[in-house]
């Protein structure tokens, strides 16, 4: 054998035994494991006139959403497909959306690979179709079920549900008509859509899988007597709280500060219009005057520890100002009718407590028909704005005769108190002219 042949052969076992050990090791290598695909784990369903979807959200933190709106299928916010809105196709998909808010997850998905729709379906709803079923077979669910039995009437049970929103927004577009009117016609188009979705959503929870407009009907109207019950038996409860606590006030104010609410109803009696100018005037100031009178205890030491004193003052007072000088407007308002009864105004302590019960009762009676028509819906809030507006201007009023008198101790825009006058008879007899004692004996002692 030649040296040539025999180096030749050394170098080629050189090269098998060095590329042994690594064909070995790629023998032995396990081979990588296919990434497992993400599966269901949760699923919410929405419905409104616009849009119907479905959006399932998966094991690797993403979601899914297939829905049908305006015309267009859409895979994540993307259009894949279109349809004719209002066809079949859309019929179908939202008798789906319907029945999945009673299924699992697991079970929406199965529903949906197995999907069986009824209708005549052109080429653009073939392909709707197409889309719809094949994003179900991307979807894996956590576990293999079954696919459910869709019910009878699940086209029907769609369809009612969507009726059921569209009478309850009936009342929401002459609304949102008025406020599209005066804020422009593009944002109150987004604030009729806006209500409008709601209501549906709501109604689209709230109203069970089988609605029957007639027995909704029947208990609508069986409890329709009684709906205004409860808002009017709380009003007038409500309204005679409001009495009795007043008159307890006026009991204890007639014997320990009954001049001074005479005073205040005497100045509300003649000068009416400037007490409630006074008070209209004097309510954007008591802020200011807190304020001030906060800072100047602020200046000095001991005034910083009277200023928690100083507040719960201030308030206590404006709270004594105000219902006073209501009391004062009832008072008067109270005289005026016990006068014109029995001819008395009510001097006396019980005189001013009972002038001041027949005058709550006259100025709280305002609230009366808004606690009875508390429940239209119109008329209901007109009254109570009225009755609002009235009591305001009456608390007012007496607020600014209570600025004026000083709480009650001036006089000045009231009337006069002038004394009690004297019985025509007289009390003693005048004496006569002065005459002579020779006169007096003349005349036999006759005066």
């Amino acid at each position: 054998m030649r040296p040539s042949n025999v180096w030749a052969r050394t170098g080629l076992l050189f090269v098998l035994a060095s590329a042994l050990p690594a064909t070995l090791a790629a023998q032995e290598a396990p081979a990588p494991k296919a990434q497992a695909s993400p599966v269901v784990t949760g699923m919410s369903s929405t419905s409104s006139s616009r849009e119907a979807s479905l959006t399932f959200f998966l094991s690797n933190g993403a979601k899914r959403v297939i829905a049908l709106r305006g015309g267009a299928v859409l895979v994540d916010g993307k259009q894949v497909a279109t349809y004719q809105p209002g066809a079949d196709v859309e019929r179908n998909w939202r008798g789906l959306v319907a029945w999945a808010g009673s299924l699992s997850p697991d079970q929406t998905v199965a529903a949906g690979q197995h999907w069986a729709v009824e209708g005549t379906f052109g080429g653009d709803e073939q392909a709707a179709l197409g889309a719809i079923t094949g994003e179900f077979q991307r979807l894996t669910p956590s576990e293999k079920v079954a696919a459910p039995t869709p019910p009878a009437d699940l086209l029907e049970s769609a369809a009612a549900t969507v009726d059921a929103a569209d009478a309850a927004t009936a009342a929401s577009e002459a609304v949102t008509t008025i406020v599209g009117r005066s804020v422009g016609r593009d944002l109150g188009d987004q604030i009729r859509e806006q209500i409008r979705d709601q209501v549906r959503n709501t109604v689209r929870v709230t109203v069970p899988e089988r609605f029957d407009p007639q027995d909704y009907a029947v208990r609508r109207r069986s409890t329709s007597f009684f709906a205004p019950v409860i808002p009017l038996a709380n009003g007038a409860l409500g309204l005679g709280g409001a009495f009795v606590a007043l008159c307890a006030i006026a009991f204890g104010a007639s014997f320990f500060a009954g001049r001074q609410i005479d005073v205040m109803a005497d100045t509300v009696s003649t000068s009416f219009g400037r007490s409630f100018f006074v008070g209209l005037f004097a309510q954007p100031l008591l802020l200011p005057l807190l304020g001030a009178i906060i800072v100047g205890l602020a200046l000095t030491v001991v005034g910083v520890l009277l200023i928690p004193v100083a507040i719960i003052a201030f308030a206590a007072t404006l709270v004594a100002a105000v219902v006073g000088g209501y009391l004062a407007v009832a008072r008067v308002a109270g005289s005026a009718w016990m006068h014109r009864l029995r001819g008395d105004h009510g001097t006396d302590a019980m005189g001013i407590v009972r002038s001041i019960a027949w005058g709550l009762a006259i100025v709280l009676a305002i609230w009366l028909p808004a606690i009875l028509l508390g429940w239209v819906p119109v008329v209901g809030s007109v009254l109570t704005l009225v009755a609002l507006a009235v009591t305001w201007a009456l608390a007012t009023t007496g607020f600014g005769a209570a600025v004026l008198t000083r709480g009650g101790v001036r006089t000045t825009f009231g009337r006069r108190f002038h004394p009690v006058p004297l019985p025509a008879a007289t009390l003693f007899e005048q004496p006569g002219p002065e005459i002579s004692t020779a006169e007096w004996m003349a005349s036999g002692g006759k005066s």
